[in-house]
């Protein structure tokens, strides 16, 4: 007589078989989203890191756009600061050497005149070129500020004029026209704002350098709309492209000549706005110029 097989027991090794196999494959798809959650965790903090330094590099290549620019301001003033505490310098020397005469001949008498004369104006220039220097440095540190990550309460108004005026050397060439309307504060990162400021404003410098058959116009309007504030950039230079138009916000993505731009300009202003809740608008035209609008939300509090 031939046992047959117990179909319960046959029926009990195929779930337990099946079951082992579903938890083994559980296990290995927990075990595969655990490392794939782990990779996406680096990859994030990677793409952070990234940001960072894409950000100071595109900050840097900026200020080294406005170096030269900077430099010439501030050895403009120094030179004549330096060449008055020369003159000041042989003036006192004149000074100590002849007062302490008992008597002082017709030609010293005129000499002294002369020098008491000409001092006020040379300590007037001296005063007035030094603080030339002190505000090109107080701008451009406005400018470089590192409070990374720190939102706080920015006067706009401010804000665009020292643009401008770290801008002043590159703008000399152009007709700036601005309009510039007290507007409530924002809650910003000033430091990034500075950024976005001086980009679009470089923008539009090197869009008019391309049109050399008029002159170059940049126009700057600064107002309140209901509940934003509107900061509107215009020139009228090259202008762009429906294609380049869709791709100005693209990293990496420019028209530049090698070497003058980095194309990830635009990519970071558009970042650095949508992170503080503000919308930007590009209207342009081919060979006719363009328009950047920034609407910044009015903030009441912190």
């Amino acid at each position: 007589m031939t046992d047959k097989p117990d179909p319960y027991l046959a029926a009990y090794q195929r779930e337990k078989k099946a079951r082992i196999e579903v938890e083994q494959l559980l296990e290995d798809s927990i075990r595969q989203l655990y490392e794939r959650n782990v990779l996406l965790e680096s990859q994030i903090v990677q793409i952070k890191n990234q940001q960072k330094s894409l950000i100071q590099q595109e900050k840097l290549a900026l200020l080294g756009t406005l170096a030269a620019g900077v430099a010439h301001e501030i050895n403009n003033p120094l030179a004549f600061v330096s060449s008055n505490v020369t003159t000041l310098n042989a003036y006192v020397s004149d000074l100590l050497n002849v007062i302490p005469k008992d008597s002082l001949n017709e030609a010293d008498t005129r000499n002294i005149n002369f020098i008491m004369s000409d001092l006020p104006e040379l300590i007037s220039d001296t005063e007035h070129g030094l603080v030339r220097i002190k505000d090109i440095v107080k701008n451009l540190l406005f400018f470089a500020r590192t409070d990374a990550d720190q939102l706080s309460e920015v006067d706009l108004l401010l804000a665009v004029e020292i643009a401008l005026k770290l801008l002043g050397p590159k703008l000399k060439n152009v007709l700036v026209t601005q309009n510039l309307q007290p507007v409530p504060k924002i809650i910003f990162n000033s430091g990034e704002l500075n950024q976005v400021l001086i980009n679009i404003l470089v923008n539009a410098i090197q869009a008019c350098e391309y049109m050399s058959n008029h002159t170059s116009k940049i126009g700057v309007d600064l107002t309140q709309v209901n509940d934003e504030i509107l900061l509107n950039v215009t020139d009228n230079g090259c202008g762009m492209s429906e294609e380049v138009q869709q791709r100005i916000f693209d990293a990496f993505y420019t028209t530049k000549p090698v070497g003058t731009g980095t194309g990830i300009g635009m990519s970071i202003v558009l970042q650095i706005l949508e992170q503080h809740d503000a919308k930007i608008v590009v209207k342009s035209e081919l060979n006719k110029g363009t328009s950047i609008q920034i609407y910044f939300p009015i903030s009441t509090s912190m």
